[in-house]
């Protein structure tokens, strides 16, 4: 089997969910994401993010697992009780798109570009934190990768320094935050890698 074809077997997904008359579909292709028979390019899909939002009311919380996609312009977004469902889903959504956003985010740290995740900048050498105060405008402090520990907490995708392991420096949230699995993913390979210092070295 030729890669083009192990990939579009890798990807390969339909689904529908809701209830009459506002049952919706999703198809994966090689093409794109037909989102109820409308096709959303797949280049033009540059984000992805999912995790678990707890909803409170009653004793216990309930679980709704969350996945969206989006473009620059929209997002579409599903929504489960089931978490077989939910975790099939994200394997694609990371086989068909995550995968190639991690690509493009690498050659683009290699190039000097900079992507923002929330409160935080991904640099290829660091990360620089904005933060704002009631008194102050918009503060940036940068941090080299040597001098970071990073994890993840809570569902968040967290980072301290070294020097004060017990303090969060900045975090980026799975279920709100675009592409914060494909920084996780980048974050994995720099961790396991012999280079400590570009992240755009540590490709797998």
């Amino acid at each position: 089997m030729d890669k083009k074809k192990s990939w579009q077997y890798e990807i390969d997904f339909r689904c529908s969910f809701g209830l009459w008359p506002f049952k919706k579909t999703l198809e994966i292709t090689p093409k794109g994401f037909y989102w109820c028979g409308e096709l959303v390019p797949m280049n033009d899909i540059s984000r992805i993010r999912w995790g678990v939002d707890l909803r409170r009311g009653g004793v216990f919380p309930k679980r709704v697992y969350t996945a969206v996609f989006g473009t620059k312009d929209k997002e579409f977004t599903i929504r489960t009780k089931q978490k077989d469902f939910y975790e099939h889903l994200t394997d694609k959504y990371w086989k068909a798109v995550g995968r190639r956003l991690l690509s493009e985010m690498m050659d683009g740290l290699a190039a000097g570009k900079k992507y923002r995740f929330g409160d935080l900048i991904a640099e290829d050498e660091g990360i620089t934190v904005l933060k704002k105060s009631a008194f102050s405008s918009e503060k940036e402090a940068y941090c080299p990768w040597s001098e970071l520990m990073w994890g993840i907490v809570n569902g968040s995708l967290c980072f301290a320094r070294k020097e004060d392991p017990g303090k969060i420096l900045s975090g980026c949230s799975f279920l709100w935050v675009d592409n914060a699995h494909v920084l996780n993913v980048a974050m994995g390979l720099l961790q396991n890698s012999d280079n400590k210092k570009k992240l755009s070295l540590s490709k797998a």
